[in-house]
């Protein structure tokens, strides 16, 4: 994933060539502005883009240039909603409740050993892709390891990252 202060400190320091332009994937950017250096025109608009930058949030960040890399991690929602609350009338008494669909025993040591070979596998590794995990854990869905690998990238055993030599989405363990 690209990084904002990465691409700040490339805006402030090589603006005027459009190296901001190309970490960004701009490509197209990127030749205008190293085109026209000469004008200084990049060199200004760079710098101008480099403060913009450094005072844009991540999240506004993340959704303008990281969109393809959070692609199926942002989009759903990795907030753990509260269960739905359910009232439930008898006679003339109410009895409020917080429904939340009963999970077998055997269920959660399944997803915990899933869980468990995820780690391992990158433990081993030092970083796997979606892929990496699919050929390795073969019997488990592709969806239930993306929901597997966002639940430990959400509890904190897992980072998610960009790999630098093709871009590709790694998880790593968070050490």
């Amino acid at each position: 994933m690209k990084q904002k202060n990465t691409a700040a400190v490339l805006a402030l320091v090589l603006g005027g060539v459009g190296g901001h332009k190309f970490y960004l994937g701009q490509i197209g950017w990127g030749l205008a502005y190293a085109l026209f250096f000469w004008t200084y025109i990049p060199t200004i608009v760079g710098f101008i883009e480099g403060i913009l930058l450094l005072n844009m949030s991540q999240e506004d960040f993340d959704q303008k240039y990281n969109r393809a890399a959070l692609i199926g991690y942002q989009s759903r929602q990795l907030t753990n909603n509260p269960p739905p609350q359910v009232i439930v009338n008898i006679g003339d008494q109410a009895i409020a409740s917080n429904f939340s669909p009963a999970v077998p025993a055997d269920e959660n040591l399944a997803k915990e050993a899933i869980e468990r070979r995820i780690l391992k596998l990158c433990q081993t590794k030092g970083e796997v892709t979606l892929l990496d995990c699919f050929l390795a854990i073969e019997e488990v869905p592709r969806h239930l390891l993306e929901s597997h690998l966002e639940n430990l990238v959400r509890a904190e055993f897992l980072q998610i990252t960009n790999r630098a030599s093709d871009g590709k989405v790694v998880y790593r363990l968070d050490n």
